[in-house]
């Protein structure tokens, strides 16, 4: 299952995010999207999800336009996990994970997915008691009870400690591996490096590049995309993570 975009262009008022972008998102990849604050990552995923319209062009799922499918249809086969706060959830963990089963039934047996997360002891406690990092990790599992052939991340690694955010990128390594597609948007080129088979750099300004992370991760291309000063960390932690 294939997600192609064709000449997609994205805008907020008279600002132009993205300008002509052509990509396919193909089985068994990782795709990661960098760009500074509001260059139109989310924008980008939303339209992807079928959740938004681009100013021009069209993403299509093997063929068919994804803004034109029935909702219950793109949940079948495409999973986003968005930034923000499920305040007006009042359920269990257990509950909220469940729902990534709605598009099919009801529910398989959370428990191996709870496990996965580390939530098996908050399976019954009430969603909006847990910390930040407990909830990005309900949302997580949430997506894995999904299981979409398509899953779209939205600066996943928010609110996660270390550990969590390395188990993180081996799951969505995990899917890859599996023939499905993941693409997610990171600000840390140093996981961009170790877990991404390609990347798109969002410039925010209408250009955006692609390619592989040894070809776009430099520090010349990083102080482009983030500006001055940026490619400090990078330069820093690249001795402990290669590009691959």
């Amino acid at each position: 299952m294939c997600l192609t975009i064709q000449q997609l262009s994205l805008r907020t008022g008279a600002r132009t995010l993205v300008d002509s972008l052509d990509l396919a998102l193909e089985p068994g990849e990782v795709l990661g999207i960098l760009g500074a604050n509001g260059a139109g990552k989310s924008t980008l995923l939303a339209v992807l999800a079928g959740l938004a319209l681009p100013a021009q062009g069209q993403v299509l799922l093997d063929g068919q336009p994804v803004a034109a499918l029935p909702p219950l249809t793109r949940a079948q086969h495409i999973g986003l996990l968005p930034q923000g706060d499920e305040g007006g959830f009042f359920g269990s963990v257990a509950d909220f994970v469940a729902l990534g089963h709605y598009p099919f039934g009801a529910a398989p047996d959370l428990a191996p997915h709870l496990a996965t997360w580390e939530l098996s002891g908050l399976a019954r406690r009430p969603l909006a008691t847990l910390s930040g990092g407990e909830r990005q990790r309900a949302r997580l599992a949430q997506l894995a009870v999904q299981a979409p052939r398509i899953a779209l991340l939205d600066e996943p690694l928010t609110h996660l400690d270390p550990a969590h955010q390395a188990r993180l990128l081996s799951w969505a390594r995990g899917e890859a591996d599996a023939g499905r597609s993941v693409a997610l948007t990171l600000h840390d080129p140093n996981w961009a490096a170790s877990h991404c088979d390609r990347l798109l750099f969002l410039y925010g300004d209408g250009r955006w590049q692609r390619g592989r992370p040894a070809e776009l991760l430099t520090p010349d291309a990083l102080e482009a995309l983030y500006g001055p000063g940026s490619a400090t960390l990078w330069r820093l932690q690249n001795r402990l993570v290669q590009p691959v």
